[in-house]
């Protein structure tokens, strides 16, 4: 989930002030199971607001803190530098076990949880693959990279060129200042693993080269999902758009959750 959020934050000059960037993006169950979905992205000088039709609430990147809001309950959880601080420190126990533990019991322990522990244990290899496959998507022509973790398939992207799209180079350099923040956040915790997988985000970004405007996401070899773009236009958002609603309540953030 962190990692979809860190692809498009957004980064302007400082002081300045631009129209913004909202992108839409479809999403849809290849199996037919679930209905489509939609995630709408807003974002403005430095800010940004993420919001998907099947989650009953929207996250916020403004003042280089994410903000999770839940408009079921009326309430929010701020992940700043502190409160991040405060979950590497309460989850580097446990992936230290786990990349302590021998490869036999780690796979257990992997198998158990469908395969979640492989990145936190640091037994989780990532490769990015750029191939001559080429298509047409949103009315632009892209070309497909291949994510393969272990050798295997996860997702396929077919990328432009982020001028190619409003708002495109923005949204790349945002990717970068999200990862740094991150980076940063980490950089003197006791938490090798986590600082790896952060590592690894931030580098696939820069080998993808480029914005998806088309991707799969597969299990066991098969895609079972698909992205396109939908929509993607410039305008002027009201400052509103990235501010916590009136009378919501703060919650402290809880690693364990």
């Amino acid at each position: 989930m962190l990692s979809r959020i860190v692809t498009l934050s957004l980064v302007l000059a400082a002081g300045a002030t631009h129209a913004g960037t909202v992108i839409e993006m479809l999403s849809r169950d290849l199996g037919g199971k679930s209905a489509e979905t939609l995630m709408t992205t807003h974002a403005q000088n430095g800010q940004l607001r993420i919001q998907s039709s099947d989650k009953e609430g929207f996250s916020l990147f403004k003042d280089d803190a994410l903000t999770i809001v839940n408009t079921r309950d009326r309430n929010y959880v701020v992940m700043d530098r502190a409160a991040l601080q405060k979950m590497a420190d309460a989850i580097s126990p446990a992936m230290k076990m786990l990349a302590r533990m021998p490869p036999e019991q780690r796979a257990q322990v992997e198998k158990l949880l469908g395969g979640k522990a492989a990145g936190l244990s640091g037994s989780s290899q990532q490769e990015v693959r750029k191939t001559a496959r080429s298509d047409q998507a949103a009315g632009h022509s892209c070309n497909y990279v291949e994510i393969l973790k272990n050798g295997v398939i996860e997702d396929e992207l077919c990328v432009v060129a982020p001028n190619t799209l409003k708002g495109g180079d923005e949204l790349m350099a945002a990717a970068q200042k999200m990862s740094a923040m991150l980076q940063d956040a980490f950089k003197d915790l006791d938490a090798p693993q986590l600082k790896q997988m952060i590592d690894d985000q931030t580098a696939l970004y820069a080998r993808v080269g480029g914005i998806p405007v088309l991707s799969r996401h597969y299990t066991d070899g098969k895609p079972v999902t698909e992205t396109t773009l939908k929509s993607n236009r410039s305008e002027t958002i009201p400052a509103s758009t990235f501010n916590v609603p009136e009378g919501y309540t703060r919650k402290d953030f809880m690693p364990g959750r």
